[in-house]
C-alpha cells in the first residue's frame, strides 16, 4: 500500500491523499472510491473513519481511493463562487474525477460519505453516470409508522415520564433552558446551519432515478434516534423497486460518529467487501481488458 498527497487544480487547489494498493495486488485499475468530508471534519474523517476505510480498500480489496478535503475545509483553500455549498460539493467531487481519469485513466467511481458526505455522494451520483456506486453512512431516510411507534411508545409507557409530565404542568418542576443551563446569554450562541432534508418526495425521485440506472447503493445507518430497524429504508421508499443493487446494514449500538475501535473495523471492512464485490461485477457486465481479482474479502 501506498499514499501520497496529490493536488486538484491550478488555482486553490483541493488536496487530497491518494491510497493504492501495490501494484501486483490491484483488483480494479478503472474504479477509484472517493471518500467525501463530513461536515467539517478535514479528509481523516470523524475518529480518523476515513483513513481506515481508504486503507482498508488498498489492503483488503485491493482498490485504489482518494479522500480529499472540499475547499475551505482542511488543507484546501476557500473558493469563491456563486455556488451554494451543495451544488460545490456536487462539482469538486465532479472536478476529481476528471482529474484522476486524466491522471490514471480510473473511469468508474464509487462515492463514500458520512452524513453530509453521503448527502453530497447522492447528489453527485445523480449528477453524473461515471459513479457506479455510493456508500451512505446515515444517509438520507425518513421515518415509518413502525419507527414512530418504536420511538414513542416506550415513552407512553414510562411512569417516570408521566410524572415529570404532570409535575411540569402543576408547576412543581421547572426545565432549564439556554442561559439557565449554560450560563450565557443567548445572543452569544452560535448554532450551526446544519443541512435539512430535502421533502421526501424528492428523494423517492432521485432514488427512483439511481435505481432505474442500476446504480450499487450500500446505505450503513448507525444508531440514532430516527432510523430504528434494519427494514425501515426499503419501508420508507417502498415505491422503489431495488433489486440486487441495494444493501442495507444496520448496527445500531454504534455511535453516528463510530467513536468505537470495533465498530470502525467492522464497518470498514464491510465496506471493503462490499466495493471489492461492486468492483467485480460491474467489471465483469463491462468489456473490459484488466480484469484481475487478487482478493477475497
Amino acid at each position: 500500500m501506498r499514499e501520497r498527497v496529490v493536488t486538484v487544480g491550478d488555482q486553490l487547489p483541493l488536496v487530497g491523499v491518494l491510497c493504492e494498493p501495490n501494484s501486483d495486488q490491484m483488483s480494479d485499475s478503472k474504479t477509484a472510491v472517493i471518500l467525501l468530508n463530513s461536515g467539517v471534519i478535514h479528509r481523516v474523517g470523524s475518529c480518523r473513519l476515513s483513513v481506515i476505510v481508504a486503507r482498508a480498500l488498498a489492503e483488503r480489496a485491493g482498490m485504489t481511493s482518494f479522500r480529499f478535503d472540499f475547499s475551505g475545509i482542511g488543507d484546501s483553500e476557500a473558493r469563491r463562487g456563486t455556488l451554494t455549498a451543495n451544488q460545490s460539493a456536487v462539482d469538486e467531487v465532479q472536478e476529481v474525477m476528471d482529474y484522476l481519469e486524466n491522471w490514471r485513466q480510473f473511469d468508474r467511481f464509487i462515492l463514500y460519505g458520512l452524513c453530509s458526505g453521503a448527502f453530497a455522494a447522492y447528489r453527485t451520483a445523480l449528477a453524473d453516470r461515471r459513479v457506479i456506486g455510493t456508500v451512505q453512512l446515515d444517509g438520507y431516510c425518513y421515518t415509518t409508522w413502525k419507527s414512530q411507534m418504536m420511538h414513542y411508545s416506550p415513552r407512553l409507557l414510562s411512569l417516570t415520564r408521566w410524572g415529570g409530565f404532570f409535575l411540569r404542568k402543576l408547576g412543581l418542576r421547572k426545565v432549564k433552558k439556554g442561559a439557565e443551563v449554560s450560563g450565557i446569554d443567548d445572543q452569544f450562541f452560535e448554532v450551526p446551519d446544519f443541512a435539512n432534508y430535502p421533502p421526501k418526495e424528492e428523494v423517492v425521485k432521485g432514488l427512483q432515478m439511481l435505481n432505474d440506472r442500476r446504480l450499487n447503493m450500500l446505505y450503513v445507518f448507525l444508531g440514532n434516534e430516527h432510523y430504528k430497524y434494519r427494514k425501515q429504508f426499503q419501508e420508507c421508499f417502498n415505491s422503489v423497486a431495488f433489486g440486487n443493487n441495494l444493501h442495507v446494514i444496520h448496527r445500531p449500538q454504534a455511535s453516528h460518529i463510530l467513536s468505537e475501535p470495533v465498530d470502525r473495523e467492522v464497518i470498514s471492512q464491510e465496506i471493503a467487501t462490499w466495493v471489492y464485490q461492486t468492483a467485480l461485477s460491474t467489471n465483469a457486465a463491462l468489456p473490459r481488458t484488466n480484469r484481475r481479482h487478487n482478493h477475497v474479502p
